[in-house]
């Protein structure tokens, strides 16, 4: 059984598994790759950036690999949308992603469960509309491992990047999670609904919406993610 360890985007999984994508630039979006992580096998995938690409890609990759694949690790960088509870360059593990985009929209705000078409109807008669949970660290640190500290939080899957004030307060608002990325939900749901367990692990790279100079650090969230697998004990 191996691991899928997926990422947006090349510069992601380079900063994730320096040593063993030192570069990024023979990564391929949608092109699984088997390498060794302390004797076991796991599958490294860059997705691409968005839902559509993050559902695709590793739904492909789980219909490929079948049995083979034991969980999901998705693993990137994602806004925040207030930085001093969320500061730059600090790791979360998620709890719960939200699709806020997925309902019945006024044109101000979406209301999920008043759409009469649930994405899922699970066998065990549960619906999933616009919220997925996600599992916890254990279920890939390796057996007799330390399980690190990182706080959890809920985090929205947007397609499109909130980029003014009004977009991030109305989300912050409405749904009260604290980060925001482009493909958690898809990832999470994807694996779901292989019925396999899918964590998720994002570093703070930006402030959400409209931000300063020092909003930002994307080097340094780069930096931050290649701690993810040492403090996992995969490497």
């Amino acid at each position: 059984m191996a691991l899928l360890i997926c990422a947006a985007t090349p510069a992601e999984m380079s900063a994730l598994a320096p040593y063993l994508f030192p570069d990024g630039k023979n990564l391929v979006e949608m092109q699984p790759v088997t390498r060794d992580l302390r004797g076991d096998k796991a599958v490294f995938l860059v997705t691409g950036v968005g839902p559509l690409n993050a559902a695709l890609a590793i739904g492909l990759c789980l219909g490929r690999e079948g049995e083979k694949i034991s969980c999901v690790l998705y693993a990137g960088l994602s806004g925040a949308y207030d930085l001093e509870k969320n500061p730059l360059c600090s790791t979360w593990g998620i709890s719960e992603e939200i699709w806020p985009e997925y309902g019945l929209n006024d044109g101000i705000n979406v209301t999920a469960r008043a759409f009469s078409h649930p994405l899922w109807a699970r066998t065990d008669g549960e619906y999933v509309y616009d919220r997925i949970s996600l599992s916890p660290f254990s279920e890939i640190v390796p057996h007799g491992g330390k399980i690190p500290d990182w706080p959890c939080c809920q985090s929205l899957t947007v397609a499109g990047v909130s980029a003014s004030f009004n977009r991030r307060e109305t989300l912050t608002n409405n749904y009260h999670a604290a980060l925001e990325n482009m493909e958690g939900f898809a990832a999470a749901y994807a694996a779901a609904r292989a019925q396999i367990p899918c964590v998720e692990i994002r570093v703070v790279s930006n402030k959400t919406g409209p931000r300063s100079r020092d909003e930002k650090d994307f080097p340094g969230a780069l930096r931050a993610l290649g701690l993810v697998l040492p403090k996992l004990n995969l490497i």
